[in-house]
């Protein structure tokens, strides 16, 4: 194991390695961080008494990114941290020129906020008051342009969305969303002119697996041009990966435990509820959080050549335990 002084946790993810954000039972926001060697950092909270209602991370120019749903009242507020370079984070404050969201007419809940880098600027997707999808991105000067809708011409711009995600895929922004009015999962494109493709149903060029079921959350990255994607439903063992190709064809779903049996790491839940996806040096890197009463996270990793890692049990290696945890973020430095 690595060293545990502060600044490991940031100097890990730089060398091949991922961060890696979770959420505690008491909504406490933790970090720890897989080394290249395939170690694990301790675990440690990032904000003392200051638990968020949810959250997603990017890595910026070196610079660990967090951006908050933090509750207060009838609304909620967008605020934004960062991780020093000696490993510490600044205080969470708002983000200049976002407004307030009412969380009396919405029902907000853990991955409905996502961001990616694309070229210079972070942008960040959220689900509004309203229940449509918003975009924002950051200006040079650290402020916020005012919220768009996302796909706002599209037949499914009021549907009941239930997560959603953003990557970078060849320089421009791509969002997918779980729509369980629909029980499918929808995809668009930000185009370089800020104009967007309409919704298109992902199981259409994908197909419908056999157990599909009610699709509860989507995650994505970004790999050069292509992009890959992971649903899970609320099957047991629902869950699937599929890939968009350059061209904008999608591969079938693979059944993801049929590659890397959940079980055999230990799981004993009725579901997995949350997965976190992240380029990792070319490969992608995915986090998944059970729904037992341990909090258990499993990690897994899908190489370039299209082979996968058997799943493992994150709190065999590091201190997470004690800590339930529940909502999980990764990027890589």
């Amino acid at each position: 194991m690595a060293a545990t002084s502060a600044p490991v946790y940031a100097a890990a993810a730089g060398t091949g390695g991922m961060d890696l954000l979770v959420q505690g039972a008491n909504f406490e926001v933790l970090q720890t961080s897989r080394y290249a060697s395939g170690h694990w950092a301790p675990t440690h909270q990032l904000f003392k008494n200051q638990p968020f209602y949810d959250f997603t991370d990017v890595v910026q120019n070196n610079r660990l990114r967090l951006f908050i749903e933090q509750p207060g009242g009838t609304v909620l507020t967008m605020e934004e941290a960062e991780q020093k370079s000696d490993g510490t984070w600044t205080t969470p404050t708002p983000m200049a020129g976002l407004p307030t969201i009412d969380a009396t007419t919405s029902l907000p809940t853990r991955n409905y906020l996502a961001a990616a880098v694309v070229g210079t600027h972070v942008h960040l997707v959220y689900i509004g008051s309203t229940g449509q999808i918003m975009h924002t991105y950051e200006r040079a000067d650290g402020t916020w342009t005012y919220p768009d809708q996302v796909a706002p011409g599209s037949a499914y711009r009021h549907d009941k969305f239930a997560s959603v995600s953003a990557a970078s895929v060849g320089g421009l922004l791509q969002i997918a969303v779980v729509d369980q009015a629909h029980k499918t999962v929808l995809h668009t494109v930000r185009h370089a002119d800020g104009t967007w493709a309409s919704w298109g149903n992902v199981l259409s060029p994908a197909g419908k697996p056999r157990y599909w079921g009610m699709p509860i959350r989507v995650a994505m990255a970004g790999f050069g041009s292509s992009l890959q994607m992971v649903v899970l439903t609320n099957g047991q063992v629902a869950q699937y990966h599929t890939i968009r190709h350059a061209d904008g064809s999608w591969s079938r779903w693979g059944d993801v435990n049929a590659q890397v049996d959940f079980n055999r790491a230990g799981f004993i839940g009725t579901v997995l509820q949350e997965v976190t996806a992240v380029n990792v040096s070319g490969n992608l890197q995915l986090v998944f959080a059970s729904d037992d009463d341990k909090g258990s996270l499993f990690h897994t990793i899908r190489y370039a050549n299209g082979t996968w890692s058997k799943a493992g049990l994150v709190q065999r290696a590091t201190n997470l335990s004690s800590w339930r945890p529940s909502g999980v973020a990764g990027s890589a430095g």
